[in-house]
């Protein structure tokens, strides 16, 4: 398919609604204990108020979604590699004719488990680093993991599996990038960096204590992998696929705007996904907003190095068209370097 016919299909599922790219939790429950992890504080006990969602609701979800024409399933968590029910829901995705993705963090994935996912219809692995050791493992998630991760990743090659690395990157661990870099060259596996973090659903603090400080952005972007940080926004484009092309779906059954977007726009214990998709007033004011709506950033001078994300703003502030901080200080750092280098 040519860029220019894909472009066309992509507007046209944007102006008609079509979420074409959808996140499903399918559990909150983990192995480890990330300290970003967007879900809950896990560094304290958690008992869910909430029963997660059913075999049943899940197959339901999947149902509705083929009827609303999505073409991606991320299935994810929580660590999704704990649901008892995985390779059914993989079956019943793959059976929808969906691209099945699994978002991991791979220290659970054994070839026997990879191949048996291959055989079901999982197509693609995205796998979260976050070290370039056990140590730091042992730091960030509470246990370790760096080998478990290692031989995940081969796992999945091994079964026929596109793997591609996620490097989380934060406060704690920025020295390590060098490290990381070179661990998805030795798996030849290509890699993203993930530096947005932001404070959890639960209203818990995160990112001031793991997201990158703005001496250490400036040091990124003076290095020698200064092109995954650099970012010109010259349109200043503020728009995005959320609740458009893109939709999110909690383990409990809330319907988001994006995974990365938490705005509750319904149920699906309430009312069926496909109602919430066509007529939720969430959903439709989000759909709704215009360039103009984003007073905040369009007065904003450092608006052409921001990489802004709707739904960090709203995590980070409960402000959808408002302003990130996080953003903001990446933003006054490449624009402070650029004056520097002036």
């Amino acid at each position: 398919m040519s860029e220019s016919v894909l472009a066309r299909q992509l507007a046209r599922a944007r102006k008609n609604f079509q979420p074409l790219f959808t996140t499903l939790e399918i559990l909150q429950s983990c192995n480890l204990s990330c300290k970003h992890c967007y879900n809950f504080d896990r560094s304290k006990p958690s008992k869910p108020s909430k029963q997660a969602l059913s075999k049943k609701e899940i197959f339901q979800i999947i149902d509705d979604l083929a009827q609303l024409g999505a073409l991606s399933l991320n299935l994810s968590g929580g660590e999704p590699l704990l649901h008892p029910d995985i390779i059914s829901i993989v079956e019943k995705a793959k059976k929808e004719s969906f691209q099945v993705r699994l978002k991991t963090n791979a220290t659970l994935l054994t070839l026997e488990k990879a191949i048996i996912l291959e055989k079901a219809g999982l197509r693609e692995v995205d796998v979260s680093l976050y070290g370039r050791d056990e140590q730091t493992y042992l730091n960030f998630c509470g246990k370790t993991g760096f080998e478990k991760l290692k031989n995940g990743v081969k796992a999945a090659k091994s079964a026929n599996l596109t793997v591609y690395l996620n490097i989380i990157l934060h406060r704690d661990n920025v020295d390590q990038l060098d490290d990381m870099i070179a661990l998805s060259q030795e798996l030849e596996t290509p890699f993203n960096i993930s530096d947005e973090i932001t404070d959890r659903y639960d209203g818990s603090n995160a990112r001031k204590r793991l997201a990158l400080s703005r001496k250490q952005y400036q040091q990124l972007l003076s290095g020698e992998h200064s092109k995954y940080f650099d970012h010109e926004n010259i349109d200043k484009s503020l728009m995005c696929g959320c609740a458009k092309t893109v939709c999110g779906i909690g383990a409990y059954g809330d319907v988001f705007p994006c995974i990365g977007s938490p705005v509750p726009s319904g149920n699906i214990r309430d009312k069926s996904l496909l109602e919430i998709w066509k007529n939720s007033p969430t959903l439709e004011r989000i759909r709704g907003y215009k360039q103009e709506d984003f007073k905040e950033c369009l007065k904003c001078p450092l608006i052409e190095s921001c990489s802004r994300s709707s739904g960090s703003a709203f995590i980070n502030t409960g402000n959808f068209t408002g302003c990130d901080p996080i953003a903001l200080e990446h933003a006054k750092a490449r624009n402070e370097l650029k004056k520097n280098m002036k």
